[in-house]
Parts: C-alpha cells; structure tokens; sequence
C-alpha cells in the first residue's frame, strides 16, 4: 500500500501521512467491514480514496528523482534509472484516476474484479478506464521517446539465407540499383 500511495502522491513524506490516514480510517470503521471483499482490497479502496482526495485538495509534489530510483523494478529488463524516470513522468501526468488504475492493475497486481472492488466501479468500466489510461501512458511516452536509432539507415544489417547461415547485405546503394 505504502507503494502504491508513494506513486501516487509523488512523495515518500506525504505517503507515510496518507498510510497513517489509511490505518486510522479503516481502524475506526472496522466495524463496517462486512467480508464480501478481502481485507488488503478494502484497504486499498480507502488508501486509493485517500490519495485521490489529498491530490484533489493540494497540488501533487513535482517528482523525486530520488523516489524514482528507489523503486526500480527487478522486471526492467536493463532498462536504465532513464527510462524509469521517463515513465514516472508520464505516469505523473497522468489524471489521478487513470493513474490509480495503473498502479492498482499492474504495479500492484490486482484483477479487473479485484479493482471494481477498490474503486467500486463495474468491471467493464475497469477495462474501460485501464485501456484509456494504457492508451494515454503510450501518447506521453512517445514524447519522452529518444529517437530510436532504428530509424536510421543501416547498412551492416545481417541478412540469413535459406541455409541459414549469415551473410551481410551490401550496402544501400547496391541495394537500390
């Protein structure tokens, strides 16, 4: 939870605040827990309700690079504390709720019916409102996207025969005529 709050709220300080809130909140109201859900999905309904409150009232803190760090995902495939940072800016500018999703559906690892639950919403809205928000994360990471550098002419590709073996293609001029 406490993970999910710092990708939220941008801030490892203001997470600590919105996990105490989270224990306090489920803490007096325990005796409305009525089991139709587990109790890590009933608290993160009342951590997500909690962070998306606190970023209605106040402006999030810019991201720390710091935080970014800290959180790299054994599962980045080499990808390097770059790429972390620019899909924490794109998750950043994120609206709330479609970051919400994101963080709950992937970082976290919850099912469409498990989010319907934290969210009290339908599941097909949940698919609905995760393939908007996977669609908007992939617009904002087009433009943190360096040039790719396949893009750029190669001319020492390697080419495999029917044999199989590796051959170089000649160069692009002999190519073209």
């Amino acid at each position: 939870m406490f993970r999910l709050l710092t990708r939220m709220a941008h801030s490892a300080d203001i997470a600590e605040d919105l996990a105490q809130e989270t224990y306090l909140k489920a803490f007096s109201a325990i005796a409305t827990f009525d089991e139709r859900s587990a109790v890590h999905t009933w608290l993160y309904r009342i951590a997500v309700n909690a962070a998306l409150q606190w970023l209605r009232r106040k402006k999030p803190a810019p991201l720390d690079p710091e935080v970014a760090a800290v959180r790299a995902d054994p599962r980045n495939n080499g990808h390097d504390a770059g790429t972390r940072l620019d899909v924490e800016g794109a998750m950043a500018a994120l609206d709330p709720v479609d970051r919400a999703m994101l963080l709950l559906r992937y970082q976290e690892g919850l099912d469409y019916r498990a989010i319907a639950e934290v969210t009290d919403i339908a599941m097909g809205t949940v698919a609905s409102r995760l393939n908007r928000a996977r669609e908007r994360l992939r617009e904002l990471l087009r433009d943190f996207a360096p040039e790719r550098e396949e893009t750029q002419p190669d001319e020492h590709r390697i080419c495999h025969g029917r044999e199989g073996a590796a051959r170089i293609a000649p160069p692009a001029e002999e190519r073209a005529s």
